[in-house]
């Protein structure tokens, strides 16, 4: 083998390397979704876009890092009035092949005052959530995704 022929498979080898550890530490090859709870708080493993307000909203990311490598998973949950609601931060350890994980958001109600409580008002602090929110997945501070999703209380 000529030395000409060694120096441009070695720079292949390190190009594909390169390449490789980038597609895999990359975000944006990862699977998101909303979902609801399925059973013993597990998501679902098939999308949902509309929730009641009873219900545990999930998002799930689905992806592949390296091996026992750290990574947070922080979720900007926003009602549609356009205020964020909720932030959540989740550090987790990637697993040998594909690394699924979540968080989620529990709507609650208002605490009543006691003017309310007295008077017996009827208790409608969980409209405000009804209509169309969004949330913003990152992770190991890059955005991942946003996704988008209706919630109805009765």
């Amino acid at each position: 083998m000529t030395l000409k022929r060694l120096w441009s498979m070695n720079i292949f080898t390190a190009t594909f390397a390169i390449l490789t550890l980038l597609v895999l530490n990359n975000p944006a090859r990862a699977e998101t979704y909303l979902s609801k709870e399925e059973r013993n708080g597990m998501p679902m493993t098939r999308a949902v876009s509309s929730f009641l307000c009873s219900d545990k909203i999930y998002g799930v990311v689905t992806g592949k890092w390296p091996a026992n490598s750290e990574h947070l998973l922080e979720a900007y949950w926003t009602d549609p009035q356009g205020k964020q609601r909720e932030h959540t931060r989740y550090k987790f350890v990637a697993r040998e092949g594909e690394t699924r994980t979540w968080v989620w958001l529990l709507l609650h109600r208002a605490e009543a005052d006691i003017l309310d409580r007295l008077m017996m008002q009827e208790d409608d602090s969980l409209r405000e959530f009804n209509g169309q929110w969004n949330v913003v997945f990152y992770i190991d501070g890059e955005k991942l995704r946003r996704l988008t999703f209706q919630v109805t209380c009765e």
